[in-house]
């Protein structure tokens, strides 16, 4: 039986090729994780089993699991107070993770990201996501599907409407309208905070 102590999570569904196991997975995390396995390899489940706090093996994309677990380990979900769902591929290391939960906590937003590097390394969709030097954070209406941090309320805010038959494209901007396209000073990219989104 484990005591619970980190109040945040960091959810994923992960295939086989993936490194999130040890890039996300350092020691010293303010944060536990839940990996939804969606490949068929028991020796890439078993060795992520070893490193994260929960997993189970689901077909399915990020939001679809999500919602999946959301519907089934609603008990376990709750102990949480911020939620960072990642897509498996996006290379970003323990110390930064710990710190996008300290910001978001901090400024007390309701969805945040970090944004992306601009050496080349990361693939930018959309411009306002790429990292502005010398700045902590910007309030925006927009946060990409790929990195979204909520918080606890902001999460059942956007549960109540999601749908499993939603994917990827276009959630970002339907989390911004269930939480409310107008509101101010609660969206933010975290510029002091980058990370890299592989190119395809």
């Amino acid at each position: 039986y484990q005591t619970q102590v980190n109040k945040n999570l960091v959810v994923t569904s992960a295939g086989d090729n993936t490194n999130f196991d040890e890039l996300w997975c350092q020691s010293g995390r303010n944060y536990d994780v839940w990996v939804v396995y969606y490949g068929n390899n028991e020796e890439i489940y078993n060795k992520y089993r070893k490193k994260v706090d929960y997993i189970e093996k689901r077909q399915g994309s990020k939001f679809q699991n999500f919602h999946h677990l959301y519907q089934t380990r609603r008990q376990e979900l709750d102990k949480y107070d911020r939620f960072f769902i990642l897509d498996d591929d996006i290379i970003f290391e323990t110390p930064d993770i710990n710190q996008m939960f300290e910001i978001s906590k901090e400024y007390n937003l309701d969805i945040c990201g970090p944004t992306f590097k601009t050496d080349g390394s990361s693939k930018i969709s959309h411009q306002i996501t790429k990292q502005q030097s010398n700045n902590l954070l910007r309030y925006t209406n927009f946060i990409e599907v790929n990195v979204p941090l909520f918080s606890q309320e902001a999460l059942h805010k956007f549960m109540k409407y999601y749908d499993p038959i939603l994917i990827g494209w276009g959630i970002d901007y339907f989390y911004i309208w269930a939480l409310g396209k107008d509101v101010k000073n609660k969206y933010a990219l975290i510029d002091s905070i980058s990370c890299i989104n592989p190119h395809d």
